[in-house]
């Protein structure tokens, strides 16, 4: 079974006007299912420049409700989907959760990042291409500094509120800002979709130190299928992706690396694996590399599934720094 961290099908209707019955792109309803998919989390992606061309700052808050009514549409349409955050799985059904990736829009109210966390947001980007009101971008002009002090805040409310903070777009000094908010907090740290830069030297990728850091803190580094994330060399071959997982797993550990594919995000797949249907030849070549069945199940979904079951601790018991939150049953598992 996977469960996918990041699948950027919001994106496709939202923005790209792709129909609801999803018959379009990576991640459609046939290759969902011949994947075997069982959860996928949608990203509600907030563009640093919107498409109206009376917005110059930048998404707004309400931008986030238009695109989680348009989420809300992807799921009634289809019955292969469970309903937003549904505690418990049903066989043949896929469970769906919430991101927000690029959060730069609640710099104007952090106070209402709450009202997407009680409706089941699971995951949180503080910036995404540029940098935001809340953190410098691993991709944005000036990468040097970190969260601002705004930024530390909302991540401090995030966590508080029983989400977590997702790494992938921030800097490399804001990733360290997050590790200590993540840490006070006993929380895990969370990379949806970014692969290893040692192996393919993109910003967006996690030095060795970070995927040290990830396993550390129990979280999760979810496996990207964007070519150039997965190698420094011109096209991708499911061997560099292998070499990839390998190398997270050797570093992070091998109850730290989950998938995060950015299927639908205008990607470029290795050859072999061009969309959703093809990720069952993945785990196969996981096998014949010498994986264990229980590894590559816990690259597929436990790993994942944790995460998205964690609960904070109290906050007499982080003050005390004992951590006496556990995770609920899985939410993803017949």
């Amino acid at each position: 079974m996977v469960v996918d961290l990041h699948v950027d099908i919001p994106w496709q209707v939202h923005f790209k006007h792709r129909a609801t019955d999803l018959h379009e792109g990576h991640a459609r309803l046939d290759t969902l299912s011949a994947g075997n998919y069982g959860g996928l989390v949608f990203p509600i992606y907030l563009p640093d420049k919107p498409p109206r061309k009376d917005r110059k700052n930048g998404s707004l808050i309400e931008d986030a409700d238009a695109i989680f009514a348009s989420i809300e549409a992807i799921v009634a349409r289809s019955p292969a989907f469970l309903p937003l955050g549904a505690s418990r799985a049903e066989p043949g059904k896929i469970s769906t959760f919430l991101a927000i990736e690029g959060a730069g829009a609640f710099g104007a109210d952090i106070t209402q990042i709450d009202r997407f966390i009680a409706r089941g947001l699971r995951l949180v980007s503080p910036a995404h291409r540029k940098n935001s009101p809340l953190s410098a971008s691993a991709t944005g002009e000036k990468v040097k500094y970190g969260l601002t002090p705004l930024g530390k805040a909302f991540c401090e409310r995030v966590y508080d509120r029983g989400a977590l903070i997702d790494v992938s777009h921030v800097s490399d000094a804001a990733f360290a800002d997050i590790v200590a908010i993540a840490e006070a907090h006993h929380a895990p740290v969370v990379a949806t979709h970014s692969n290893s830069r040692a192996l393919a030297n993109s910003p967006r990728n996690l030095t060795d130190e970070q995927l040290a850091i990830i396993g550390r803190t129990g979280g999760v580094a979810g496996l990207n299928l964007h070519s150039p994330f997965v190698t420094s060399k011109k096209d991708a071959t499911i061997d560099d992706v292998l070499a990839q997982v390998e190398h997270m797993v050797k570093i992070a550990g091998i109850d730290h690396v989950a998938l995060g594919t950015d299927f639908d995000g205008d990607i470029t797949p290795p050859a072999g694996l061009e969309d959703a249907s093809t990720l069952p030849a993945l785990a196969r070549a996981l096998r014949r590399r010498g994986l264990s069945y229980d590894d590559v199940l816990k690259i597929f979904s436990l790993n994942a599934l944790r995460i998205l079951g964690w609960m904070p601790p109290p906050r007499e018991a982080r003050d005390v720094g004992v951590n006496l939150g556990k995770a609920p049953d899985a939410v993803v598992r017949d």
